[in-house]
């Protein structure tokens, strides 16, 4: 790897690989990292685009899946939901790497836009025993997707209640506490 690297460019598919391999074999992240000048991340970025399904990177290989489609395609481990979602997309819109990704995170909770996850804290719902799904590519590397709807309600809503029992303290009659308003 090191000589094809420095010598002779190799597609990216062969370092994703490569990488892995070492790690696979007992080499720490950050000894791979040191030995190629790179950051511990960008070794665990090309770790995860490795565990693409075989057949998307083979189309990766005959370029006729961009990079980036590629990042938004290992937000997740699951083969056949990649397969699915890249098959589902006929038009170049649809294979635009933010629709990919969305796609493939329908059912999950944006950890970073979603207003309860920002009310909780995605610190506090994993503290709950909340899962979660990290994205490595996203700008800040720590975009998480939240898998336990149920969980981050309840959280939001207990939260609630502790503020609503304070307001009542303060005299109000009433306090309703909704998590969403309909």
């Amino acid at each position: 790897l090191s000589e094809n690297v420095v010598r002779a460019a190799m597609h990216p598919a062969d370092q994703f690989e490569a990488f892995k391999a070492l790690v696979d074999d007992g080499l720490p992240v950050e000894d791979v990292a040191a030995r190629f000048g790179v950051a511990p991340l960008v070794v665990k970025q090309r770790m995860k685009l490795a565990k693409v399904s075989p057949a998307l990177i083979a189309r990766f290989r005959e370029d006729d899946i961009t990079l980036e489609q590629m990042m938004a395609l290992a937000v997740t481990d699951d083969h056949a939901a990649q397969e699915r979602v890249w098959k589902a997309a006929h038009t170049p819109w649809q294979r635009a790497a933010g629709e990919l990704r969305a796609a493939l995170t329908e059912s999950e909770v944006d950890g970073t836009r979603d207003k309860r996850a920002k009310y909780i804290g995605v610190d506090a719902y994993e503290k709950a025993g909340g899962a979660l799904r990290r994205d490595l590519f996203s700008d800040d590397n720590k975009k998480a997707y939240l898998l336990d709807v149920a969980l981050l309600e309840k959280l939001a809503t207990e939260k609630l209640q502790k503020r609503a029992k304070q307001i009542m303290a303060e005299g109000w009659k009433w306090v309703d506490v909704r998590v969403r308003y309909a």
